[in-house]
């Protein structure tokens, strides 16, 4: 009796598929008999390597906060190097602001979570570090962020954004206040005088004070920032900076104040209490606007 076609398809079809599988399953055993005589390791899917992913995604990124923390660094133009550090705590609500000295002097044992994580970048760098040797372990175009993961983990505090700022235009806005036994810090606690011996706060400068007074209406504020910002480092934009200007405006020299970070001047080198530091930043903020 003859076979019907369709029969005769499905026949030839398990066929052909009986015979792939043959050879793949040959094929298979070939491959593993191989790599087994000759132990060759089994390749397997690449891990991303921590440091690369780290480039990939940003460092820091700007925050736009009712009570902003902007960090300053004062920059050497010439060889990049950061020479001081203030914290700008403005609170737009009530329309006051604070410049916070933090000495470049300053030394401190990063956590272990911070140094894990830095010691990526930078292999040599050590768990107690001066500021004032942070630009030796990162490059130009990074060390403004870990600066702020440094200040951070120092102050246990959260940082909006950062300013770099260089020697040429910094010195136009701020000067060098010595605290004597008539000038007082304005932080919290009043320092002892061993605490006291070459220390030193930054101000505005009587001529940047005399500038600012100069402003007519927003649009001078405006103008000046729009210049001035191009020649700075920010990771906040332009755009972002200007969200504050309304505030800017509105913020009376009056309402301006300047501290030195709660620390002890030892040995050649600052060292600021965590705990208190954090607690001064947080009484300041705090603060009723009427004082």
């Amino acid at each position: 009796m003859k076979k019907s076609a369709g029969k005769l398809l499905a026949t030839g079809f398990i066929k052909s598929l009986f015979v792939v599988l043959i050879m793949f399953g040959a094929g298979a055993g070939s491959y593993w008999a191989v790599m087994h005589f000759w132990d060759i390791p089994v390749a397997e899917p690449e891990e991303k390597d921590p440091l690369q992913q780290q480039k990939e995604e940003p460092i820091t990124k700007a925050t736009l906060d009712d009570i902003s923390k902007n960090l300053i660094f004062r920059v050497q133009e010439d060889t990049g190097e950061i020479n001081g550090i203030l914290l700008e705590v403005f609170h737009c609500g009530e329309k006051r602001m604070q410049y916070i000295t933090i000495p470049i002097r300053t030394q401190y044992t990063m956590s272990e979570a911070l140094y894990q994580k830095l010691v990526l970048v930078h292999p040599t760098i050590p768990q107690v570090i001066k500021l004032s040797n942070i630009t030796k372990y990162f490059d130009k175009d990074t060390v403004y962020d870990y600066g702020v993961l440094i200040m951070e983990d120092l102050l246990g505090i959260d940082i909006s954004y950062y300013t770099a700022i260089p020697e040429s235009i910094y010195t136009t806005i701020f000067e060098t206040q010595e605290i004597t036994e008539d000038n007082q810090t304005t932080s919290s606690e009043k320092l002892s005088q061993e605490q006291e011996a070459g220390i030193s706060y930054e101000v505005f400068s009587d001529k940047y004070i005399k500038f600012l007074k100069s402003f007519q209406t927003a649009e001078d504020v405006y103008n000046y920032i729009a210049e001035t910002y191009p020649h700075l480092q920010s990771n906040l934009t332009l755009n972002g900076k200007m969200n504050y200007l309304e505030s800017y405006c509105k913020t009376p020299l009056s309402r301006v104040s300047f501290a030195l970070i709660n620390g002890v001047n030892k040995n050649n080198a600052y060292y600021i209490e965590a705990a208190l530091a954090k607690q001064q930043i947080e009484s300041y903020i705090a603060q009723n606007a009427a004082e």
